[in-house]
Order: C-alpha cells, then sequence, then structure tokens
C-alpha cells in the first residue's frame, strides 16, 4: 500500500519526459503531456506551464540530476531555463 511510502519521495505523475543528447551526454526534463506540442507550435509560451520542475536531469527515472559541468560542457552555460527550453524546442 502506498502507506509505506517514503514521505520524502516525490512521484513524478502524469509526466512526458523529453530527453536530449548532447555532447555524449543525456539530459532529460519532466513536462506536462499536454503543453509539449502546445510549446513547439508556439501556441503556450509559458515554460512555468510546459515544466512540471525547472530541473534537468540526467536520469529521470532514478532522480539523477545532471551536473553543472556536463550542463557548461554541452550548452555553454549552467542557466537552467536557457537550458530547459533548448532541451524542450530540440528534445
Amino acid at each position: 500500500m502506498s502507506q509505506f511510502l517514503p514521505s520524502t519521495q516525490k512521484r513524478l505523475t502524469n509526466i512526458a519526459v523529453v530527453r536530449y543528447k548532447r555532447a555524449g551526454k543525456k539530459f532529460e526534463v519532466a513536462c506536462y503531456k499536454n503543453t509539449i506540442i502546445a510549446w513547439r507550435n508556439k501556441v503556450e509560451t509559458d515554460i512555468d506551464e510546459v515544466l512540471q520542475a525547472h530541473t534537468i536531469y540526467a536520469d529521470i527515472g532514478r532522480g539523477v540530476l545532471a551536473k553543472r559541468e556536463d550542463l557548461i560542457e554541452a550548452f555553454g552555460t549552467d542557466d537552467e531555463d536557457a537550458v530547459c527550453v533548448e532541451i524542450l524546442n530540440k528534445g
């Protein structure tokens, strides 16, 4: 039952994972399913409505965050909002 789940564990439900591979590294962001297509068609312009969290993962299933060094190596910046936009557009 769900009563045995750890209270600190954050469940990612009703999401779509957008994956992007660059510089030999994988990057993933958690998004709401219905809004990804609207974002790519320029219907949705508010990134807060698209992303579930402004967090970039190396492996979203295990909850492994992308390293700052990997972001700088692959994207030339560690600004998570700019990297999220690129992952959404190209992933």
